[in-house]
C-alpha cells in the first residue's frame, strides 16, 4: 500500500483514510451535497468534509 496526501474530492472506496483517531476504511461515499463529502454516511465511522480538505490515505498499489 502507498502512502498518499490527497484532496478529500478524490478519495476512492477502498482507501483507507490515516487520522488522530486511528484508521477509517471508505466502504461509500456520498458526493450529493457539494461541497461536503461523507464517508461511510449512516455509519458509526462517519468522517464529513469538505472537498478542498486534505486528506491522508493508504491506498493499494496498482503495479
Amino acid at each position: 500500500m502507498t502512502e498518499l496526501h490527497i484532496p478529500a474530492d478524490d478519495l476512492q472506496v477502498g482507501d483507507v483514510i490515516v487520522h488522530d483517531e486511528g484508521e477509517t476504511t471508505v466502504r461509500r461515499l456520498d458526493r450529493s451535497k457539494p461541497p461536503t463529502i461523507v464517508t461511510n454516511p449512516g455509519d458509526n465511522d462517519q468522517i464529513d468534509g469538505y472537498l478542498w480538505q486534505h486528506v491522508v490515505v493508504r491506498r493499494e498499489d496498482n503495479t
